[in-house]
């Protein structure tokens, strides 16, 4: 069934068509793909940039030591045969290969060149290639780590109330019945039930779909062209047209991606940017980068380069100037996300700017609006990158310098009678003595360690789609020499780094812009404006 619905796609979608930079069978291959042709005879073959051909990838959790992998000692040998016990999901994922009449398999672990850092680098380079070209990607999405495999009886939660006999297409996997059929299993369950845990089901992860909680996977996920999944209760078939549910089998989809958006894929089309596509574009990869800063890593350093061929898709309509996770163009709005918990955690170890959701191990959210004024000037953003040849990757360095106003604020935080710590910070002008804070606030750290710093606010937007309207922007306070200075631009005087994102506006219920209240919207815009140009604009560093 999963074969016909496969082939379906590939001939009946014209919009997967239409994205697909390669005809079947007429596809580059990676660099190196596990030949599967013999079963008892399992070998690396490397590929030359001449070669063509159908290839399927494997996207899974490691979750343990992988003692198999492809190192600089064992490539020549694996090139003869694969001579090592592989894991349940390795095995698992050749089965399905070769079901489906291919017999070429891209997996990472193998494929890779484990310890050599020249050959990752390589790899790194062409990781959007990978998935993109691939005729399919098996999702392995039901096996917690490598060594449980995902072709097993699923378990359904709630049970089922009924069970049928279905009798299957040849398969050494279906069992025999004694007249020679073979027979499986339907599971008749209540529809809609949900699938969610209490723990998981906060951040949208459904119980057992373990790629879905890991953040290479996102990745390899939405790069694919079409994806054959392997959840806990059903098998899936994920394209660019529709998600699939093979069989008819029943899936709560609340929680599922979408894909890509069309632009990303047509990357000589112009897109202005100051269009509602445009707009669209720039939304859909902050809300990409919400569900990936979701996902776990097992190595934290991975944080940009784990989504570095998303943005990669996405730079001939963004970019091209990417910045440490953030896009020039947009850099105002994208400098707006916040941590969606209390405060969020910095590792010790540099990732990025105090400004990109990089710099943080937390599930971020953003402050958006559907109609705002700047309030800020970009005079310059520099990033340093870790490896030249990566421009989407690990950054070392980075500096921001930002035109706008600069004003002085306070921290408070103050204890309930439950023993909740609340977050206020007031402005310090007398022009703003009226505006309050609103919610969402979020430090990026823990706001009793702001109390005895010198904080300013820095506004960058003016919200107007709302009644009242609200100056949007980041609290900052002087950066670490040791730790921050040393990444940023080396000049003179002081700099700064982000500790939260604010939102103030007068107090009073917020309601939607109407014609009723648009003439007192574009008073009050009016008059901040005008308390603003009273306030001298400064450039402000911020690493």
């Amino acid at each position: 069934m999963a074969k016909t619905c496969i082939e379906r796609c590939v001939r009946d979608h014209p919009k997967c068509q239409a994205i697909t930079p390669y005809p079947v069978g007429a596809t580059p291959l990676p660099t190196r793909l596990i030949d599967c042709s013999d079963i008892d005879c399992l070998r690396i073959v490397e590929t030359d940039p001449s070669m063509r051909g159908t290839y399927v990838a494997l996207s899974y959790v490691w979750g343990e030591a992988q003692p198999y992998i492809t190192t600089e000692s064992t490539l020549s040998r694996y090139k003869m045969k694969i001579d090592v016990a592989l894991p349940r999901t390795i095995l698992d994922a050749i089965h399905v290969t070769r079901t489906l009449g291919i017999y070429l398999l891209w997996i990472d672990g193998l494929c890779i060149v484990q310890d050599s850092e020249k050959d990752m680098h390589h790899e790194l380079m062409r990781m959007r290639d990978v998935y993109r070209h691939a005729y399919l990607t098996i999702d392995a999405s039901s096996a917690a780590n490598v060594s449980e495999g995902f072709l097993h009886d699923r378990q359904l939660n709630p049970e089922p109330y009924a069970t049928l006999p279905f009798v299957c297409p040849p398969d050494d996997l279906a069992k025999q019945s004694a007249d020679g059929e073979q027979v499986g299993m339907v599971y008749v369950a209540n529809r809609g039930a949900t699938y969610c845990s209490s723990r998981e089901g906060e951040k949208g992860f459904c119980i057992g779909n373990h790629t879905a909680s890991r953040g290479w996977c996102l990745q390899e996920r939405l790069l694919s062209t079409r994806s054959l999944t392997f959840t806990t209760q059903t098998l899936q078939l994920r394209c660019h047209t529709e998600t699939h549910n093979v069989g008819g089998a029943d899936h709560d989809d609340t929680f599922d991606t979408p894909p890509l958006p069309d632009a990303v894929f047509y990357p000589d089309r112009h897109i202005p940017h100051d269009s509602d596509e445009w707009m669209d574009v720039s939304r859909r990869w902050r809300d990409i980068v919400c569900d990936y800063s979701r996902g776990k890593l097992s190595n934290p350093s991975d944080k940009l380069i784990a989504i570095s061929a998303v943005a990669e898709m996405f730079a001939p309509v963004l970019g091209p100037d990417y910045l440490a996770g953030l896009w020039h163009h947009s850099l105002l709005q994208d400098l707006l996300w916040y941590a969606a918990y209390r405060f969020s955690h910095r590792p010790p170890e540099y990732r990025g700017p105090s400004w990109s959701w990089a710099s943080t191990n937390d599930y971020v959210l953003w402050s958006t609006h559907s109609q705002e004024d700047l309030l800020a000037e970009v005079v310059k953003c520099t990033v340093t990158l870790q490896n030249q040849q990566l421009p989407f990757g690990a950054v070392t360095g980075a500096s921001l310098i930002l035109r706008s106003s600069f004003l002085p604020c306070k921290c408070f935080v103050r204890k309930t009678k439950s023993g909740i710590s609340t977050q206020r910070i007031s402005l310090d002008l007398p022009f703003f003595s009226s505006y309050v804070l609103e919610e969402p606030f979020r430090c990026d750290e823990d706001p009793s360690l702001l109390e005895e710093r010198e904080v300013w606010f820095v506004p960058l937007l003016l919200r107007c789609g709302f009644f009242p309207v609200g100056l949007v922007g980041l609290v900052v306070t002087r950066a670490e020499i040791d730790v921050w200075r040393r990444a940023g631009e080396q000049g003179e005087g002081d700099v700064y780094r982000r500790v939260a994102v604010a939102q103030y506006s007068t107090a009073g219920r917020t309601t939607k812009r109407s014609d009723a209240n648009a003439r007192m919207i574009e008073d009050q815009r009016t008059q901040v404006r005008d308390m603003l140009s009273q306030i001298p604009l400064v450039d402000i560093e911020l690493v």
